[in-house]
């Protein structure tokens, strides 16, 4: 094993963080990557390979043995778990280290985090930190992720902690690295801050589709949002109205950045976390219905989850027509 970094899983966020990678790290540092998708492993190292050696791994074993370092970014649970703990060909079948480091920045549930983590530790195989992020495929291309992860505040002495700083430095805005506590509790701060995201995209859908329904400028509302209280994120890059913010999906046609299985995912974890302290998670469960109407819906299955405008506006066989290929 050498003092490499590797990362697992490039979908949105894992390509992001391992072009960033790629792009900091030393040239004479070989990076490697795993992902079931080859196609997706070529098109990183056509499009960053000047700038050091990238080398795929044939399964998380693999490039487990072959790092120091390993961060890991994954769609959900099952595949975390798959990934981490599979007998044979999972990080758990590497040879035992007292060295290696493994970051996971999937969001998943609590106590499969706690479950995965103390099973790796357990093992010998390394060390295990949560480290959920913030910041969508923008922030991730950019470098500019924030993280939320789940181990004290490094103190002088603690050599861990300050590793996860200075490699989470690398692909994010260290200034935005919040230590959260124990393991796990990264994935609590992150479930709370895509309940609060998730259901801030269903409120602001809905409050800007009440002000065009009644004939307000587009251009005149969005000030008036922008420059007010109910500003947020998702009057940025997730602004569900087209023609508003030029990078946003909608403004694309609502060409994927965050998937509406993803939205459904993440606030089922938040409300079934809600119920488990005895929380009542009214604005989650309006929002996952919502939510699962885009997922269900062929014409929005595959398109970002802000096409939720279409379903709220009214407008979806319109759209439907000029953009779905029939």
């Amino acid at each position: 094993m050498s003092s490499g970094y590797g990362v697992i899983g490039l979908g949105i966020i894992g390509y992001g963080m391992a072009s960033n990678l790629r792009k900091k790290l030393p040239s004479s540092t070989t990076l490697y990557v795993y992902d079931i998708n080859q196609e997706v492993i070529q098109r990183l190292i056509t499009e960053y390979g000047s700038y050091g050696k990238i080398e795929a791994a044939s399964s998380p074993k693999d490039l487990a043995s072959k790092v120091g370092t390993l961060l890991s970014s994954l769609p959900a649970g099952a595949h975390v778990r798959k990934v981490y703990l599979d007998a044979e060909n999972g990080v758990i079948a590497a040879a035992k280290s007292s060295v290696r480091l493994c970051i996971d920045c999937s969001t998943i549930e609590i106590e499969s985090t706690q479950e995965i983590g103390k099973t790796i530790i357990d093992a010998g195989v390394g060390g295990f930190v949560d480290a959920t992020v913030s910041g969508g495929m923008w922030g991730a291309n950019a470098g500019t992720l924030s993280f939320m992860v789940g181990h004290a505040e490094p103190t002088e002495t603690d050599a861990v902690g300050k590793r996860i700083y200075e490699t989470l430095s690398l692909v994010g805005v260290p200034s935005t690295i919040a230590f959260c506590g124990g393991l796990g509790m990264g994935q609590v701060a992150k479930i709370a801050h895509n309940y609060i995201t998730l259901g801030n995209n269903l409120v602001a859908t809905e409050g800007m589709a009440i002000g065009l329904k009644y004939g307000i400028n587009k251009n005149a509302l969005f000030k008036c949002i922008r420059e007010g209280t109910a500003n947020s994120w998702v009057m940025g890059l997730e602004q569900p109205i087209p023609g508003l913010v030029p990078d946003a999906p909608s403004s694309n046609g609502y060409k994927r950045a965050f998937g509406p299985e993803l939205s459904v995912k993440d606030l089922t974890i938040g409300i079934e976390s809600a119920k488990k302290v005895g929380i009542n998670p009214t604005a989650g469960e309006a929002a996952v219905k919502a939510f699962r109407e885009v997922e269900a819906d062929p014409r929005t299955h595959d398109l970002d989850h802000t096409s939720l405008w279409l379903h709220v506006y009214g407008n979806l066989d319109e759209w439907a027509k000029e953009h779905v290929q029939q």
